[in-house]
């Protein structure tokens, strides 16, 4: 029998049991394995004979063999990460959350931990594999899974980046002493400062998962001097916060920096997104609602925005283009200096990720072009302009992550949560009145716009399309006063009905400007393929017709486009805007009609001046 000085270890327990699934090995081996286990039970060789219908000697001479060769005798599993997950059984709501945290916070402490983007993959992989021994032997979990990972090939992983995975698993909890472990001590110096940051990283990851719910969610990263406070939400994440600061010893000793936890009052911006608005409401109020819907928006979508996906990174730059125009909207309510501020800091957010934005619209609109022009026999040449275009789309989203998770995103999120928690109103009136100047403001900036429309400049389509956008929102963001159903029903109907034209004309003026996006980004590409190609002794063979031919038919979709603006915009022209909102100002008076109803005034516009190219 096994001599009872060298008992199976969890992981040999483990394998030996894998090895006898005649599904995962050869028939000798699983014979072998189960061996090995009726010895490690403390089963003789004349019993585990009888059990397995084998010679005694054979017995002996196997359980002999493990204890001088141990698992070296024994093929060495290959699996894929997924494969090892079930074959231990991991929680993995627990593995795929803590992964998530860890992913996150790698993308908002870059400036930080200063990692290569291939070690971002292999946290993932470890925060999915920390608690891999757990099932194997929970009270020792940590080394458990560590002996799990040197006894296999994970697929997919060089030798050097499994052992690392082991280092990570064996540091994700209990001290680190990396002095100790000889996996360790066997890597390069460089991948030992960047296990041990990992290692760092995924403690923390862990902690916010404590309470084993996967209901905190990290919202935003806030990176000082003097800490790094993570923005916390959810009903667990108080006792989430405290286990991760706990674990936050190794952090403290690598970035030299501690972690503070914050919750941030969600609750609070919740409620003043759901708040009740009633013709009385004050336009202070009207106006924090509106900052609190978008503001939320924004850090709901944050965590999809760090891994680069594009509706996020879209919902994150609408939610700051709204909380801009809120802020212009209801700026005469408010203090000038903290408006003007707040303003500068989203145009600068909106300008870093609308990049992105636009070469996701171009590279959509020529792909879709290409295939709609490919047939067995012919592809457009368009690959030069396809690959310049997503070259330039991933600058443009690595610039974007950079200021995502860099500390003016958090920053700018405190300064806006501070902002609604405490605005500096300076004026303020009950929204049957406030909403007046509101819509007058609106609808003479369309007045103004609309004037000056001309064919042959498209920034004209560009800036009335922005005028009417003012409008929009603005109807939004008082929208909710409307008496509600039965006695408003009406009035709310008349809202839809504008909100719907206002809509309408803004998304076809948004074609328009992004037809004039396109024809900007093929003319700076034809320019540039130009200029190497003069500077080039030999240039290269490459024909630009069917880019060429590509930038006509835009064109000719440009002036389709422009010919059929006149239905959609008939309904929204400043003179027609300003009886449908006259009337939805009635309907904020409805309770006080015998007082003066404030009505918008006549704006300069009448059919006769309509510009053609609105005609």
């Amino acid at each position: 029998m096994l001599d009872s000085r060298l008992p199976l270890t969890p992981a040999e327990s483990f394998w030996l049991r894998w090895h006898a699934d005649d599904a995962h090995s050869p028939a000798r081996v699983a014979q072998r394995a189960r061996v090995l286990l009726l010895a490690g039970s403390g089963a003789p060789p004349a019993a585990i004979a009888e059990a397995l219908s084998m010679p005694e000697a054979a017995a002996a001479r196997a359980a002999s063999q493990f204890a001088r060769r141990r698992l070296s005798d024994f093929p060495r599993p290959a699996l894929f990460l997924d494969e090892l997950l079930a074959a231990a059984r991991v929680d993995l709501a627990h593995a795929q959350h803590v992964a998530r945290l860890a992913l996150a916070l790698f993308d908002a402490t870059r400036s930080l931990h200063r990692l290569p983007p291939a070690q971002r993959d292999l946290l993932e992989t470890a925060a999915k594999l920390h608690n891999v021994g757990v099932e194997v032997d929970e009270p020792n979990h940590h080394t458990a899974g560590r002996d799990l990972l040197r006894s296999l090939n994970l697929v997919g992983y060089t030798d050097q980046q499994q052992r690392m995975l082991a280092c990570l698993v064996r540091f994700h909890r209990k001290k680190v002493r990396p002095e100790a472990e000889p996996l360790f001590a066997a890597l390069p110096s460089a991948r030992q400062q960047q296990t041990l940051k990992l290692a760092a990283l995924l403690r923390v990851a862990d902690g916010l998962d404590y309470s084993q719910t996967q209901s905190t969610r990290l919202e935003g990263v806030l990176i000082a001097p003097e800490a790094v406070t993570l923005r916390l939400s959810g009903p667990e994440s108080e006792g989430d916060a405290a286990r991760a600061r706990r674990k936050a010893d190794l952090w403290r000793e690598i970035f030299h920096v501690p972690i503070e936890a914050a919750t941030p009052p969600p609750e609070r911006l919740r409620q003043l997104a759901e708040a009740v608005l009633t013709p009385e409401s004050l336009t202070s109020e009207a106006a924090r609602r509106a900052l609190a819907i978008h503001l939320l928006t924004w850090q709901s979508s944050e965590a999809g925005a760090l891994l680069g996906e594009p509706a996020a990174v879209k919902k994150v730059r609408g939610a700051a283009r709204r909380l801009r125009l809120a802020l212009e909207i209801f700026a005469g309510h408010l203090k000038k200096k903290p408006v003007k501020r707040l303003r500068r800091r989203l145009r600068e957010m909106e300008s870093v990720l609308g990049r992105v934005r636009d070469f996701d619209i171009v590279l959509a609109d020529v792909r879709a072009y290409q295939t709609e022009l490919t047939t067995d026999t012919h592809t457009p040449r368009l690959a030069p302009l396809i690959d310049a275009w997503a070259k330039a789309r991933g600058e443009a989203l690595a610039e974007a992550l950079t200021w995502l998770s860099g500390p003016g995103e958090a920053e700018l999120q405190t300064a806006l949560q501070d902002f609604v928690a405490a605005p500096p109103v300076c004026d303020d009136a009950p929204l049957r009145h406030g909403a007046r100047p509101l819509f007058q403001t609106a609808v003479a900036a369309i007045a103004e716009q609309q004037g000056t429309v001309t064919r042959n400049d498209l920034k004209s389509y560009h800036r009335l399309r922005l005028a009417i956008k003012q409008c929009r929102f603005t109807l939004e963001f008082i929208r909710p006063a409307l008496p509600p159903p039965p006695e408003g029903a009406d009035a709310l109907r008349q809202a839809d009905d504008v909100l719907a034209d206002l809509k309408r004309m803004q998304d076809r003026l948004g074609a328009v400007n992004d037809h004039r996006l396109l024809q900007k980004c093929l003319d700076e590409f034809l320019r540039a393929w130009a200029e190497r190609q003069a500077k080039r002794k030999a240039p290269q063979l490459f024909e630009a017709e069917d880019i060429l031919a590509y930038q006509n038919t835009r064109r000719t979709a440009l002036a389709q486009e422009l010919a059929t603006l006149a239905k959609d915009w008939a309904p929204v022209r400043a003179s027609r805007l300003r009886p449908r909102l006259n009337a939805l100002l009635r309907a904020l008076a409805a309770p006080h009609l015998d007082q003066p109803i404030p009505t918008i005034e006549g704006v300069p516009d009448s059919e006769l001046n309509t510009p053609a190219a609105l005609r």
